[in-house]
């Protein structure tokens, strides 16, 4: 019995021994595979810290019981204005640049039921872009002229700071090379009667996405496909500004 362990023992051995060199590549492999694994997740960080340097506010404008403007056919800016925000917020997000929005439904944020409720939104709004350190804010809305003929993206950027003309022209560019590529209008610097670029600290611009005095300029921006490459070409810009892509 002794002779059997013995040689069942040195069986085990030699196998051991000729296993050895398969052992070693497998241990080599799962090290290998560690560290790879180790390295990509290293990369998503570092991505994750750059992309962090800035958080997008993302302003759908009016809300609530403030329609905004009324479209040729009775529709409302507040919707189409939400619905483009809607699909930045997820082109920034998707990018892995920090993004919030001011509002994320049909409605309005006031302090008090006794206040103004409008001016109170707005307030509200402005202490949100003011309080995020590094923010950017991108307000969308929508056009509305006499002249059922006017139509095109136009910009108004804060005159608070230089990187605000620069994303507003940045924007254009990408929207007139996607969309617009008749359009022919020039971004403007805005004056205080744009609230929230006045009293913004940080770049700042007001997206008029078109017309919806425009019978077909209204269609389109009413059209899901054409909300999602609007959104795009201003993610496009932006993202061009902040991060040189």
């Amino acid at each position: 019995r002794q002779r059997q362990m013995c040689i069942r023992d040195s069986i085990s051995g030699d196998c051991i021994m000729k296993r050895l060199p398969i052992i070693c590549i497998v241990l080599v492999l799962i090290l290998i595979c560690c560290s790879l694994f180790i390295h990509r997740v290293s990369n998503a960080n570092a991505t994750k810290k750059i992309a962090g340097e800035y958080t997008v506010v993302i302003d759908a404008g009016h809300g609530g019981k403030d329609a905004g403007a009324i479209g040729i056919d009775g529709s409302n800016e507040k919707t189409i204005n939400l619905q483009i925000a809607e699909c930045l917020y997820d082109f920034l997000r998707f990018s892995g640049i920090n993004a919030v929005m001011t509002r994320s439904g049909d409605y309005e944020t006031y302090y008090d039921k006794n206040d103004d409720k409008t001016r109170s939104d707005l307030y509200n709004r402005m202490d949100l872009v003011n309080s995020i350190e590094n923010s950017v804010l991108i307000s969308i809305h929508q056009n509305h002229f006499d002249d059922s003929a006017e139509h095109g993206t136009q910009i108004w950027y804060s005159a608070n700071t230089a990187k605000s003309k620069v994303l507003a022209d940045s924007i254009l560019q990408c929207i007139k090379s996607n969309l617009q590529s008749d359009n022919k209008r020039e971004n403007k610097e805005s004056g205080s009667s744009y609230y929230l670029l006045y009293k913004a600290k940080s770049p700042s611009i007001m997206v008029e996405c078109g017309f919806v005095s425009n019978p077909e300029e209204n269609k389109l921006l009413q059209n899901s496909e054409y909300q999602q490459k609007m959104a795009y070409s201003i993610f496009a810009g932006t993202n061009g500004v902040l991060y040189g892509k």
